[in-house]
């Protein structure tokens, strides 16, 4: 790869007493690229996400976007500096209406008397709205978060993801739950979404054929170690891939 990496992670580790969870973990994502990270069970995925979003402290390491160090900062700082987050189970603010969820994000970015004394309801409509339309949610907008469907209530998560503009999107398990057909449509959301606004996605999934239909790159953690990196049709051939995640070393057409 050529040029300044978008996020770029430099023997990243982690051990909780004396269990190592990850172990000079080293990647370059460029600007504008969907990956995947997978692997088995207690490979360390959701750790090194709960790293690079600023809720879990490294032990060493480096974490830099667009150059500048994130590592050690507080999710809040994080975000910040443009990195987004979205869980496996969905999390609206299921007492407010769907618009409601977004202008609670956008206020958080003002004064604490203004979070006060302004009511969610004087706070301007126009952005959240354009960010609900992204999704295809506008014309849920004045519905109660608690009414959505399952599929509706991830759109909200992305839409609250997307009202902070972040370049880093990290989703953990972004479909799961979903049926299959379902699964394509919310991927395909996420990669025009990533298209139009030149955001950096990156994904954890144990569904395959959404890893290999939508990552251009695929990541693999074993243990807390990186195993392998690279496009999807090389991992999908690689043989200690298979034997750490498939328990088996031969090709499939089902991975």
């Amino acid at each position: 790869m050529t040029g300044l990496a978008h996020l770029s992670v430099r023997d990243l580790r982690k051990h909780y007493d004396a269990t190592l969870v990850l172990n000079e973990i080293a990647f370059d994502i460029p600007r504008g690229e969907i990956a995947a990270l997978i692997g088995p069970n207690g490979a360390g995925k959701s750790t090194l996400f709960g790293i690079l979003s600023g809720a879990l402290k490294a032990d060493g390491g480096t974490v830099l976007l667009d150059g500048e160090g994130i590592l050690g900062l507080s999710p809040e700082a994080v975000a910040r500096r443009g990195v987004g987050r979205t869980f496996q189970t969905s999390q609206p603010y299921r007492s407010l209406r769907v618009i409601d969820s977004l202008l609670l994000i956008q206020s958080g970015s003002s004064s604490a008397w203004s979070r006060l004394t302004k009511p969610l309801g004087r706070w301007p409509r126009e952005a959240v709205l354009a960010v609900l339309d992204e999704v295809g949610l506008a014309d849920l907008a004045d519905a109660p978060s608690a009414a959505l469907s399952y599929g509706d209530a991830k759109r909200l998560e992305l839409a609250m993801a997307l009202a902070r503009s972040p370049s880093l999107l990290l989703m953990d398990e972004p479909t799961a739950g979903m049926a299959p057909g379902e699964r394509v449509a919310f991927m395909e959301l996420v990669r025009q979404r990533s298209a139009e606004r030149g955001m950096t996605v990156l994904f954890t999934e144990h569904d395959m054929a959404t890893v290999f239909g939508f990552a251009a790159r695929v990541l693999v953690l074993d243990r807390g170690r990186m195993i392998a990196d690279g496009a999807p049709e090389t991992v999908r051939a690689d043989a200690e891939v298979r034997r750490a995640y498939l328990g088996t070393a031969t090709p499939t057409k089902a991975l």
